[in-house]
């Protein structure tokens, strides 16, 4: 009986720790707004009509506040046209939409930092198609967040 209760008593202790958990990250944001600075090792193949282009570096997210996102590409772009490296920052406006965790982000500008020798209608074409993005966010531990959408692989972005 007393390893039933001391059970009973360890699953209950769990729950507080992990409601706990979940009520101070969704309170600790104003309503409508999420605090992120997380970057994300990738190495990704991106198949397209007719060629297939490799990205290997980091992708950062960092919120910046008043609604505003830096979205950072460091690395190396392989393409049929040739090899590129990659180091630009899009600076995007976001609305982030709390209930369902997803973060709809609208490209505003970008700043292409010297080292970069990526063609800007290569870096359009195979990783920024659209101006508009849609990323799901979910806290996957107390240090990383897992991010996925619609034209990006699901990965895991640590903090900062």
């Amino acid at each position: 009986m007393k390893k039933i209760i001391f059970f009973c008593g360890i699953i209950i202790c769990s729950i507080t720790a992990i409601f706990a958990t979940l009520v101070k990250h969704h309170t600790t944001s104003p309503p409508g707004e999420v605090v992120i600075s997380c970057n994300a090792k990738i190495n990704l193949e991106i198949n397209q009509p007719e060629e297939l282009t490799h990205m290997e570096g980091r992708l950062g997210l960092t919120t910046l506040g008043n609604k505003r996102l830096a979205l950072l590409f460091t690395g190396r772009l392989i393409t049929p046209e040739g090899r590129f490296i990659l180091s630009r920052t899009l600076l995007m406006n976001y609305l982030y939409h709390p209930d369902n965790h997803m973060l709809e982000l609208t490209y505003e500008n970008s700043s292409v930092n010297t080292l970069d020798t990526t063609p800007d209608d290569i870096f359009n074409r195979t990783l920024m198609k659209n101006r508009s993005l849609i990323l799901s966010l979910d806290r996957f531990n107390d240090r990383a967040w897992l991010i996925s959408g619609l034209m990006t692989p699901m990965y895991i972005c640590n903090d900062d």
